[in-house]
């Protein structure tokens, strides 16, 4: 016989950042997650977590809302099912509740993990096999301060520790913002690789300046310069520089890549399993 969820538990857990973060719609000096723990009926224990940026800064589910959510809508849905059933309880909790991703990417990565521990596999095995054994991992730069940016690349570059760097930026003047990153570009040369985010600050025009510059500059990649929903500016700007653009906030699910490729976007996309629902 199947074994059963038995308990579900939402946790806030504020974990401070090592500096303030600043953002282009928020700074942030607290990161809070959503911890999932879910136990089954052989006392099996299974893991998930949810996260977002600055409360409601950055998207319609907060720490708090994904809390409330798994706790009273959740849990009814799935207390006393079968824990090995994934795909039954993700569909059940998508005919039930609409929306609320944060919160159903952190249910969903909880039960694959009491699934790995109830089969001691990874949960890469459950999802088909590994591809890699070892990624880059890129160190975001968001002080805002020029010269403290530059000697956290420089000592982390020296540690060996990173050398793909991402700047946050587009709470300030865009040749501000470019006169930033220029530096620190200068500063690292190319022992490291440089990119931005803007988190949808710019509009076209802004953006279409900044980039221009970013790209005399050396600068890697623009992330998500425009409003999520513009995708019209995400393509014409895509087909007008050589500089890749990563799309991010636009992209919740297939629909959202379709509609972007079929109109002629030439860049990137963010996978993250928190906008979709889960791995």
């Amino acid at each position: 016989m199947s074994a059963t969820i038995q308990s579900i538990e939402a946790i806030l857990v504020d974990i401070p950042t090592i500096r303030p973060h600043k953002l282009s719609m928020t700074t942030m000096g607290v990161q809070t997650m959503v911890i999932v723990r879910m136990k089954d009926s052989d006392g099996l224990e299974g893991l998930g977590e949810a996260t977002t940026i600055g409360g409601l800064a950055y998207g319609p589910e907060s720490p708090e809302s994904v809390k409330l959510t798994i706790d009273t809508y959740f849990k009814p849905l799935l207390i006393d099912q079968p824990a090995d059933a994934i795909n039954t309880l993700r569909v059940r909790l998508n005919r039930a509740t609409r929306g609320n991703n944060l919160a159903k990417s952190a249910i969903e990565t909880a039960l694959l993990d009491l699934q790995g521990k109830r089969l001691n596999r990874p949960v890469s095995d459950l999802l088909g096999g590994a591809l890699h054994q070892h990624i880059p991992v890129l160190w975001t730069l968001a002080s805002g301060d020029t010269a403290k940016d530059i000697d956290e690349a420089h000592s982390l570059i020296a540690q060996q520790r990173h050398c793909d760097f991402k700047l946050k930026i587009g709470s300030r003047a865009v040749m501000d913002d470019v006169r930033h990153v220029a530096a620190i570009k200068e500063a690292v040369g190319e022992q490291a690789s440089v990119r931005v985010d803007v988190n949808q600050a710019w509009d076209e025009a802004t953006a279409a300046k900044g980039m221009a510059e970013l790209q005399a500059a050396g600068i890697d990649l623009v992330e998500q310069p425009t409003p999520m929903k513009d995708f019209g500016a995400l393509v014409r700007l895509s087909e007008k520089f050589h500089i890749p653009i990563l799309a991010d906030e636009s992209v919740a699910d297939a629909k959202d890549l379709f509609a972007l490729a079929a109109g002629g976007f030439a860049g990137a996309v963010a996978m993250k399993i928190a906008k979709t629902g889960g791995p």
